[in-house]
């Protein structure tokens, strides 16, 4: 009999926590659906990226050449958006519910490691930029150092993320529902009583061991931002000199198109105009010009406009792949802070943690709540950063979203 009664008591009370997290669930509405909507934005932009790149593939495309990173980047940056959305929004609807200590330790893991790849990505980029602006007469990467540094920082993200397995778990613990009666529309039944809560925690104890592996993961973190901006700075001065020089010589060609006879400004007027053509000088392939035509010309004049126009829109080309990545580093590092310096506040201060949890009116909580999550925002831009400045995967989307339009059924059953 006193069984029976226990197990009614264990079965009531399980059924007041669910109805308190619930409540939990709805007061963090519009996180959640932040949440969704990034997952959404980018499955769909990072298998955009895939699909054209695919493209360029298999039709063996010259314009691979320079975006060996890129299609690796999208990858990572869809199992990361993925993997780290599903995380928070199981969190989401579970936050006083959570009892699989091992799906908290697993999913705690896969989250950061997957991230962690995706950021060390952009450090190997930065690298390879770099080569190629500063030291474009020095040994480059090659494609054998580009997989070797693929498979390097997907194991150190393995490895480095391996202690959450052993630090993060489900935190078990006693709420009075008072503490909630300010923020929380508590029916009568949930006012003043006390309930058990199971959560899942990226520290489960917030032991010294943990606040130093934390403090050296933001180290970290800290010091791959600031390698990337130690080398893209001495990239972006190089760049805007090229520019500088670009628009002078420019200047003084249009002036010595003023000052020519008709015959010779004409051919002038052509040698601009096919400079400034968008499909050459701010063409995205970066690719070394092919001069069978101009072997066979007989006046060596044409043959070193031409040149000189391949090479302008080579350089161009470069320099605008460099400016790309460079804003998605600034992404990045606007991203990744904000849950750094939260996760910080949030095991350090048991009061923020208080007023997370209970005390924070409804906008304050849901904006609060996700700051954690921005860096998610990192894994989703980059197809559209990519789209403003890669001319190349601009075409090969649009015609993606045009074979969608125009054949669905053959796109969709095609094998």
């Amino acid at each position: 009999m006193k069984a029976r009664n226990n197990s009614h008591v264990h079965r009531h009370v399980h059924k007041l926590v669910e109805e308190l997290n619930d409540l939990f669930a709805r007061r963090g509405a519009q996180t959640s659906a932040m949440t969704i909507a990034i997952v959404v934005i980018g499955t769909i932009g990072n298998l955009f990226v895939l699909a054209a790149y695919w493209k360029l593939y298999k039709r063996k495309s010259k314009q691979l050449k320079g975006r060996y990173f890129m299609s690796h980047l999208a990858l990572a940056d869809l199992i990361a958006c993925a993997v780290g959305s599903f995380v928070f929004l199981y969190f989401d609807f579970h936050r006083l519910t959570f009892r699989s200590d091992f799906g908290c330790r697993l999913s705690t893991f896969t989250a950061w490691s997957t991230n962690a790849v995706s950021v060390l990505m952009l450090l190997i980029i930065s690298i390879n930029r770099y080569l190629k602006i500063c030291r474009p007469h020095q040994q480059q990467m090659t494609v054998y150092w580009k997989r070797m540094s693929l498979i390097i920082i997907s194991i150190f993200s393995v490895v480095s993320c391996s202690p959450f397995l052993y630090f993060s778990g489900v935190r078990k613990g006693i709420v009075h529902t008072r503490e909630f009666a300010d923020v929380l529309d508590l029916p009568p039944h949930l006012e003043n009583i006390t309930l058990p809560y199971h959560q899942c925690a990226t520290a489960k104890d917030n032991t010294v061991q943990w606040k130093i592996f934390y403090n050296i993961l933001f180290v970290v973190q800290f010091g791959n931002m600031m390698a990337m901006i130690f080398l893209y700075v001495p990239m972006g001065k190089i760049i805007y000199e090229k520019y500088r020089q670009n628009k002078e010589s420019r200047t003084l060609a249009r002036s010595a198109a003023v000052s020519d006879d008709k015959g010779t400004n004409t051919a002038t007027g052509t040698t601009c105009s096919e400079s400034n053509d968008e499909s050459v000088v701010h063409s995205t392939d970066i690719i070394g010009s092919t001069d069978a035509n101009s072997r066979n010309a007989i006046d060596p004049a044409p043959v070193r406009k031409r040149r000189g126009r391949h090479h302008k829109a080579w350089n161009n080309a470069k320099n605008r792949f460099t400016i790309m990545f460079l804003v998605v580093v600034i992404v990045y590092a606007i991203t990744n802070l904000p849950t750094f310096i939260f996760l910080y506040a949030y095991f350090e201060n048991n009061h923020f943690r208080r007023y997370v949890i209970g005390d924070a009116h409804f906008e304050v909580f849901n904006l609060i709540l996700s700051l954690p999550r921005i860096h998610l925002i990192n894994n989703i831009v980059n197809p559209f950063i990519y789209g403003y400045f890669d001319l190349t995967f601009r075409k090969e989307v649009k015609a993606i979203c045009f074979s969608i339009v125009r054949k669905p059924g053959q796109v969709c059953c095609s094998r």
